[in-house]
């Protein structure tokens, strides 16, 4: 393949697996720099849908063809063996992955990956006296163009001794955690609703603080936002809804350009989603619904789980994708499950049993990204 022209070579070489391309730079200085290059990434993007899934404890790359029948493909792994990921956040083609030793130990570790470039950077966790109910998130400072790290625990403990830790990690201007002390805020964001890294910032759903032993069933909720540049949370964004305890409300992206809402009510059949028109730390605005579902009309019996939901959007098919855990009956086996949702069609595909029932499924588009990751393992 060496005696291939380069535009030759260039194309051979998109079409692999973006997990492949590591070992190949290995082999030959050449295809090393050709795959480094901007045209090359340019026909990454022009590929098919790929996916980044986590099922279990393992990350993969999918391909995922939406075109006529879902057919689903692994085609790489991004986790090596051993290592047990519980969270993984994406961030214009980073990601940033929480895990675990093993399936009996919950301390926690850290590192930052770019699959394109094989690059891995592991983070040494936020000395804590709280390693529960912690919330992370991952984005960028658009000034001096550094991804960042941010980690935070707003808890009460079951005394009613509150603790509340802050602290934010630049990847590639130090080597320690800036620890903020005066954190106390007046919202919550359940452990179970992970924040959507979107334009270099963080959004989550949350709600107004409770009391400590109190429900917040009908507490007002809102989305919340965090600007890795001024390092500050947002002001309360308004949401297209409101919604109780009970229901599910989870977020994703399209295009990594708008953000996209998906709400469940809890006591009816139907799942809306909608679409922003505008979206910053500051301000928000919403489109009309992009999806309004009536999943008991097309004959779907399904229960989104805001513990163990994930979702993507193709606004051109206007179908949603939405992965989740499901079993027929108590004490029944446990599957991870696929559902394509639209107006008017509707399916699903079994991607078989979950052995790690704990672990809420994700699945987010994966674009490749040239951005390199200062001082990597």
């Amino acid at each position: 393949m060496s005696d291939l022209p380069s535009d030759i070579e260039e194309e051979v070489l998109s079409r692999l697996p973006v997990t492949s391309l590591g070992k190949l730079r290995l082999t030959c200085k050449k295809w090393n720099t050709l795959t480094k290059d901007e045209s090359f990434l340019k026909k990454q993007r022009k590929k098919g849908t790929e996916m980044v899934m986590m099922l279990g404890h393992k990350v993969s790359l999918m391909s995922f063809d939406l075109l006529n029948s879902l057919s689903i493909e692994r085609i790489g792994n991004l986790n090596a063996d051993g290592v047990y990921i519980s969270e993984v956040i994406h961030c214009e083609g980073l990601f940033l992955c929480i895990t675990t030793k093993d399936k009996e130990d919950d301390s926690s570790s850290l590192f930052v990956l770019n699959p394109l470039l094989g690059q891995t950077k592991w983070i040494e966790p936020m000395k804590s006296c709280c390693q529960i109910c912690e919330n992370y998130a991952f984005g960028y400072d658009k000034e001096e163009k550094i991804h960042k790290i941010l980690r935070f625990v707003n808890e009460y403990y079951s005394n009613g001794n509150r603790v509340c830790e802050f602290g934010v990690y630049s990847l590639q201007n130090s080597s320690s955690w800036k620890v903020v002390d005066d954190f106390a805020p007046d919202w919550s964001i359940s452990y179970n609703h992970s924040g959507l890294s979107l334009k270099g910032n963080t959004y989550w759903y949350a709600q107004e603080r409770n009391r400590p032993g109190r429900i917040p069933q009908n507490n007002p909720d809102f989305l919340l936002s965090f600007d890795f540049t001024t390092e500050r949370f947002g002001p309360r964004l308004p949401l297209p809804f409101h919604a109780s305890f009970e229901d599910t409300v989870t977020l994703s992206s399209v295009r990594e350009e708008q953000l996209v809402v998906l709400f469940h009510n809890f006591y009816a059949s139907f799942i809306k989603i909608w679409i922003t028109n505008k979206i910053e730390p500051n301000a928000v605005s919403w489109d009309n619904l992009f999806l309004d579902v009536d999943l008991e009309r097309v004959g779907i019996c399904l229960q989104v789980s805001s513990f163990a939901g994930s979702f993507f959007v193709d606004e051109e098919k206007k179908v949603a994708v939405v992965l989740y855990k499901e079993r027929e009956y108590v004490g029944s086996l446990t599957s991870n499950i696929v559902y394509v949702i639209g107006n008017k069609r509707c399916f699903k595909v079994n991607l078989g049993e979950s052995l790690d029932k704990g672990y809420r499924p994700f699945v987010c588009s994966y674009v490749p990204s040239l951005v390199r990751i200062r001082n990597t393992a």
